[in-house]
């Protein structure tokens, strides 16, 4: 509780060393507790924080702790490939940091195989941290003094004291596993090989400094037991119980108990064993009993702990609320205001643009087709129309409008004293076809193409092509024909006050009248009933 309200505190939030220090605090306190959710949370936050401070070696060492609680967790695949994956990560020599933070995540890969009972690759992972060790030892000015949590500059013995402690893990490590192939084995010639190992291994541990220690014996304890070295692991235990002294109320004190039982047993001393057992079994009730009022009391204080901060979060989230809806409403009401001046703005400003848009359209249509009859090179080509039957629609619409919609392929007859269409500039063959079909209004009939030009005027695709693509501002054929009935739908438009767009659309030329406000939108920026709206109220 005290570690979380410190990393909520302002001397803590902007410092990343002190946030560091507290997670590690928690860690210890969560791995203590054996609360492995917890463990795992405050690990990857861990992890996390030092990936953004550039520490990967630390960061690595906290992905290491999160991996093993998640194979212990029942996450096993994923667990051991994170393990294994922070391990590739340290496994290089360069560093003493590194070097601990390599050892840390294969004991933490260790603890996990031994549940697992993958005793194999335990034994590999013993021998890789004596590699590393031995490998330190010999190039020890290659490993630079950089240490995040060692240093051993100033207090040289402090050298000694880890070597040693690291060593002697590693051979207990091996001859727990040892022991527990022996045990487990099924050829016989495997088991007396495994066990060899393990005394071998045993021997070498318990002759370390750190192997007389009282962390060394309570770890070498079920080794000793499944190599059937029961005498010696009696021993064990009573010096473990006799430094515990009163201190057995607790899940170690049974273990050594049970195990007691066991070994004495196994001795034939039933009395004992009968003793140690009903102990055993005494104290793992109240143990279970403990627990769980531990864990009634403890749900219990997190149950009003939460009702009461949920209470004061709902009187908070309902003031907040409140104010949120009144400022929400004064926002919105100030924001309907705003944008409604400003679109009231923009459409008097989007109609007077469009108002003087529609003018110069109109100017634009009628200059150009002044200048197109003014432009020289256009009187050479000239076509003669055939009826081709049909009643006329009454009341021209405009000029010649509907001439183009009831003709038939004409032959272009060209003067014999000049020059064939095939012997002229893409640009003059455009000039005098924009004459023709402007003069004729051809361009009125909805199924003209580039073919139909070819047949009235007797061209190749490539000349009509190149005429419109090469020798005009128009891209193609088709560009142009739709520019003449564009234009031409604006004179109708102003002119035919009585014709609906949809049939201002058909006299233009045009099949759909869907494409016809498409393509007179994109032309002049509005539809055909902007514009003749706006040019009725020029």
């Amino acid at each position: 509780m005290i570690c979380k309200e410190l990393l909520n505190h302002d001397s803590v939030r902007n410092e990343p060393a002190e946030q560091e220090n507290i997670l590690d605090l928690l860690i210890a306190t969560c791995r203590a507790k054996a609360d492995n959710e917890q463990y795992m949370h405050w690990a990857a936050q861990k992890a996390e924080l030092c990936h953004k401070q550039g520490q990967e070696t630390e960061r690595w060492r906290s992905e290491a702790d999160v991996g093993y609680v998640m194979t212990h967790l029942g996450q096993e695949n994923e667990g051991l490939a994170k393990l294994d994956e922070a391990i590739s990560h340290l496994d290089a020599p360069g560093s003493i940091d590194r070097m601990d933070a390599f050892i840390v995540a294969c004991k933490r890969k260790i603890n996990a195989l031994n549940e697992l009972h993958r005793y194999d690759e335990i034994i590999a992972l013993g021998q890789r941290i004596l590699d590393r060790l031995n490998h330190y030892e010999q190039h020890a000015k290659d490993y630079a003094e950089d240490s995040y949590r060692l240093s051993w500059s100033d207090h040289p013995n402090d050298r000694d004291r880890y070597m040693d402690f690291s060593r002697a893990q590693a051979w207990g490590f091996m001859a727990q596993a040892y022991a527990m192939i022996s045990e487990k084995g099924k050829v016989k010639s495997e088991k007396l090989a495994a066990a060899q190992k393990a005394r071998e291994h045993l021997a070498r541990f318990d002759n370390s400094n750190y192997g007389k220690t009282f962390g060394a014996r309570r770890m070498i304890a079920p080794a000793q037991m499944a190599l059937g070295m029961y005498d010696e692991a009696l021993t064990t235990y009573a010096e473990i119980a006799r430094r515990m002294a009163a201190d057995t109320l607790n899940d170690d004190y049974a273990v050594i108990l049970r195990s007691r039982a066991i070994a004495a047993h196994a001795k034939n001393h039933y009395v004992e064993a009968y003793d140690y057992q009903t102990r055993y079994a005494d104290l793992s009730k109240v143990l279970s009993d403990s627990l769980m009022k531990g864990k009634a009391h403890e749900y219990a204080a997190r149950y009003h702990d939460q009702e009461q901060k949920l209470e004061i979060a709902q009187m908070n989230a309902q003031s907040q609320r409140k104010t949120i809806i009144i400022w929400a409403a004064v926002i919105i009401i100030m924001l309907i205001s705003i944008f409604a001046t400003w679109l009231l703005r923009q459409w008097r400003v989007i109609r007077r643009k469009n108002l003087v848009l529609v003018e110069q359209i109109g100017e634009a249509i009628e200059y150009k087709e002044k200048y197109e009859s003014l432009t020289p090179g256009s009187s050479p080509l000239r076509a003669t129309l055939q009826p081709s039957g049909g009643r006329k629609d009454e009341g021209s619409d405009y000029s010649q409008g509907q001439k183009a919609q009831q003709v038939t392929p004409i032959e272009p007859a060209i003067e014999s004293d000049l020059l064939s269409l095939d012997n002229i500039s893409d640009d003059e063959l455009f000039l005098r076809l924009r004459h023709a079909i402007k003069r004729e209004h051809l361009y009125l009939d909805p199924s003209l193409d580039r073919q139909k030009i070819m047949d009235i005027f007797q061209l190749s695709k490539r000349r009509v092509g190149a005429a419109f693509a090469q020798g005009s501002e128009f891209t193609s054929l088709a560009d142009f024909i739709r520019d003449c009935r564009l234009e031409y739908s604006c004179n109708l438009l102003v002119t035919r006050p009585d014709l609906s767009i949809k049939e201002v659309a058909a006299k233009s030329g045009f099949n759909y009248a869907s494409t016809y406000s498409s393509d007179f939108k994109n032309r002049y920026t509005m539809t055909p009933s902007n514009y003749r709206e706006l040019k009725a109220k020029k």
